[in-house]
């Protein structure tokens, strides 16, 4: 279903039908219903960054269609083996810094891509971290604890917004959908909020729940539950989370 995008609801029947090869069509991770956004980091990077390409141009027209990851249509299937794929035309692409690099080369209305090297490495090992985590790898907490503690500090010492300036960038596209899933995942999962210390951290999560293009295009959070939950979880937990009308975590806690 095109997305307009006030309306969450996306039809992952609609494929290429329109007839407007102008158009680009963004193939993302459908939810346990099938037609809501699921829950994929790398699905959402790409949703937001072409709603800021939309926020900057009116004109900029995309379409989000959802795709069941365990039975993806056979058109989608002729078209791309894996999440999230962007078609323009005669272009495919999925790779997410490829789709970046190429929306950036086409529609040069708002600047994603932005060369920092000390931004970009501060925050490079967290989701890794969070991953060996929630995935027991490791039980200890500390090491994703600490690379959250390196992306607040860095925050802290530059003393911008964003991570490479007052301007949104791919970079933040990136981090933010990460950040969003460690938030949720673990207070969830683990009982482990990220601490309330990390005031800088605290913030600049709030800088992308004050942005109409990351609300609309967050999963919600028991989507994002659903993703990393343990496989020894109950049957009845599972279906209550399946159940529930969905929850979105877009506030901030207290802080020190």
């Amino acid at each position: 279903m095109a997305d307009d995008s006030d309306d969450e609801q996306f039809d992952p029947r609609t494929l290429l039908n329109d007839g407007d090869d102008q158009k680009l069509h963004l193939f993302i991770k459908a939810g346990r219903d099938g037609r809501s956004k699921g829950a994929c980091p790398f699905c959402h990077d790409v949703f937001l960054k072409l709603l800021i390409k939309r926020e900057a141009d009116n004109d900029f027209s995309f379409d989000v269609i959802t795709i069941n990851c365990a039975n993806p249509p056979k058109e989608f299937k002729e078209i791309s083996k894996k999440l999230p794929t962007l078609v323009h035309g005669d272009i495919v692409l999925s790779d997410v810094d490829d789709i970046e690099d190429y929306l950036d080369s086409s529609f040069p209305n708002y600047k994603l891509s932005h060369r920092d090297p000390e931004a970009f490495k501060i925050q490079s090992n967290v989701f890794t971290r969070f991953t060996y985590l929630i995935k027991d790898v490791t039980n200890n907490p500390q090491p994703l604890f600490d690379e959250l503690e390196k992306i607040n500090a860095f925050l802290q010492r530059r003393g911008t917004k964003y991570m490479c300036g007052n301007e949104i960038t791919g970079l933040d596209c990136s981090l933010w959908p990460k950040l969003q899933h460690i938030r949720v995942a673990i207070d969830y999962i683990l009982r482990l909020p990220i601490p309330t210390e990390l005031t800088t951290l605290w913030n600049y999560l709030n800088s992308a729940y004050e942005l109409d293009a990351f609300v609309k295009s967050c999963p919600s959070d028991q989507e994002i539950v659903l993703h990393w939950i343990r496989r020894e979880t109950s049957s009845k937990e599972y279906l209550q989370l399946t159940k529930e009308e969905p929850r979105f975590s877009f506030d901030i806690p207290q802080l020190n």
